[in-house]
């Protein structure tokens, strides 16, 4: 099949972030489509307010991700590439496809042999390990750790383990307004040895990245790092 159309990953800022975070290139592509696919339509509309795009919000198709599991939305969306119209991928914040939803539309259009075209652009995981000061060499990304009390405390177990006797930094996030219970759990199960950094609120003015020994963030003010979206990260 000769392909006249591709699907673009493009990464959007992070939250809280403006639209300077996002790179060039990504801004540029997303300049010059009028379809996207997102995880959340409200977010991506003032997205794209936001880089002023060129055409009126009336032309600019949006699309929940979500909806793909309707045949006749996918099939129409289908038919756009087939009439060689390019399609955008955004996630909420960030990279499309990491820890995000995206990833099986990827999946199935690979098997229809679309050309994927992925941008550059923000990640809070890899920008918080880059400042972490942990290993960066090898490391498993857990996305986000269950939300339920005793699920979550299992979870952290398995991957403070992981941290201690792998060899592989330990990365996971989560969002706003559970980090305090990440936090007592965290503290209340890691061992005392074990390093860990927060990173919160990545690439605005309030960012605040702190690395310290599980022991010393037991006597660490933690407030500042409540209610803002984190990156957590573990390592021996």
């Amino acid at each position: 099949m000769s392909l006249k159309a591709s699907l673009y990953l493009i990464p959007v800022p992070l939250s809280g972030a403006g639209v300077t975070q996002m790179s060039a290139d990504a801004k540029s592509m997303a300049h010059q489509l009028n379809y996207f696919i997102s995880e959340r339509p409200k977010t991506s509309r003032k997205w794209i307010k936001d880089i002023q795009h060129p055409l009126p919000q009336s032309e600019i198709t949006v699309i929940d991700i979500m909806e793909l599991a309707d045949i006749e939305i996918f099939n129409n969306m289908i038919a756009a590439l087939n009439k060689g119209i390019s399609i955008g991928l955004v996630s909420e914040a960030g990279m499309p496809c990491i820890a995000d939803p995206g990833f099986e539309l990827v999946s199935r259009l690979h098997a229809q042999g679309w050309e994927i075209k992925p941008l550059p652009g923000p990640n809070s995981m890899m920008m918080a390990l880059m400042a972490s000061g942990l290993p960066g060499q090898k490391f498993s990304f857990h996305g986000y750790l269950s939300a339920k009390k005793e699920e979550l405390r299992e979870e952290v177990i398995k991957v403070s383990k992981a941290a201690k006797t792998s060899g592989f930094t330990q990365i996971f996030m989560e969002t706003p307004y559970r980090n305090k219970q990440v936090f007592t759990t965290l503290l209340g199960v890691c061992p005392q040895d074990l390093k860990l950094c927060v990173a919160a609120d990545l690439g605005t003015k309030t960012e605040i990245i702190k690395t310290a020994k599980i022991s010393h963030w037991k006597t660490a003010e933690l407030n500042p790092f409540y209610d803002r979206p984190a990156i957590f990260i573990l390592s021996a």
